[in-house]
């Protein structure tokens, strides 16, 4: 199982991204069964974060539309529950990779994917997961020459 991290998400909405094309054919993977990829509600807000946000985004979207959207996702992938003893695995993750601030949603993303046995996550921003153990960042590009 791969998570899809909120980052590639954006991309796959934004026709005027250079990954736009990677990213809408890992979407294609997974809907055509090739792929197994998994979301976590704390992505799906990321993603409603994002692209609601003006100062984030050049053209945001209202907010129905983005749910519209989340809906849509929701079909394509499956939402994963870690439920609440995935906070267990916070404090591992931290001692692990000490962070501060905002760095805890990626430690708590981190905790998620370790509670759920996903060990890989597809992502653009691979330095926020480089140097925890057992989680691999990989790129929507990595995962499509994989499937070749």
């Amino acid at each position: 199982m791969i998570l899809i991290d909120a980052n590639v998400l954006v991309h796959v909405i934004n026709r005027d991204s250079p990954q736009h094309d990677a990213c809408r054919a890992l979407v294609k993977a997974v809907q055509d069964g090739r792929l197994l990829c998994v979301l976590l509600p704390q992505i799906l807000l990321e993603f409603y974060s994002v692209v609601t946000e003006a100062y984030l985004v050049e053209q945001p979207l209202p907010p129905e539309k983005a749910l519209e959207i989340i809906n849509s996702l929701q079909c394509i992938f499956p939402v994963m529950d870690p439920g609440s003893d995935a906070l267990d695995c916070l404090a591992e993750v931290i001692a692990d990779k000490p962070c501060i601030g905002g760095g805890v949603f990626d430690a708590w993303l981190v905790a998620q994917m370790k509670q759920l046995g996903v060990n890989r996550v597809c992502t653009y921003n691979p330095d926020d997961f480089l140097g925890i153990k057992g989680i691999q960042p990989v790129t929507p590009e990595d995962i499509l020459d994989s499937l070749l």
